[in-house]
């Protein structure tokens, strides 16, 4: 298991201080709930620096986890590309100020484990409702019942039966009398 720093993060970032690493899917544990397996990992980079005069982090997260589609319910491997900079406050004012500005903000501390960070980072960028990309190419997983049919251009729409109960579409007024 690698080691994941925990940093004062008002020291860090006045100090222009930097740090990288992974953190697999397996650690993101608060995302249980959100993943289909903990497969996958992200990479991260947090650099101190002052914004407006005032201590704050860049984030840049990269990588992927595996999610459940909502639209088949199967696996999807879900691209993670987040940069954000968040200011450091140390106190209530700080972050209310923060919010009248429209400025992320976190709470400053001296014990700041930067993998929670990361996994803060995930949650609040988490898809509400991840699907498959119909036009995409993932490896190793099915596209949501959207395999193209040999020589086929167009996918299939997994509500492409009911098509057929439809009186304007050739379907039967009281639909199927089976």
């Amino acid at each position: 298991m690698s080691h994941t720093p925990v940093i004062d993060s008002i020291t860090f970032a006045r100090a222009g201080n930097h740090c990288q690493g992974t953190v697999q899917g397996e650690r993101l544990t608060r995302l249980d709930d959100s993943l289909v397996d903990r497969a996958g990992e992200v990479q991260y980079e947090v650099r101190g620096i002052l914004w407006d005069e005032k201590p704050a982090l860049e984030l840049k997260i990269e990588g992927w986890l595996m999610v459940r589609c909502l639209r088949c319910l199967g696996p999807m491997r879900w691209p993670v590309r987040i940069e954000n900079r968040v200011r450091l406050a140390r106190n209530d004012a700080d972050l209310d100020m923060a919010d009248e500005e429209g400025v992320d903000a976190i709470p400053a501390s001296q014990e700041l484990n930067v993998a929670e960070l990361v996994e803060d980072e995930l949650l609040l960028q988490w898809p509400i409702a991840p699907r498959h990309d119909v036009h995409g190419d993932v490896e190793g997983v099915t596209l949501c019942d959207t395999t193209l049919a040999a020589g086929s251009t167009k996918a299939v729409h997994p509500f492409a039966a009911l098509e057929k109960l439809s009186p304007r579409r050739g379907g039967t007024e009281q639909g199927n009398q089976d």
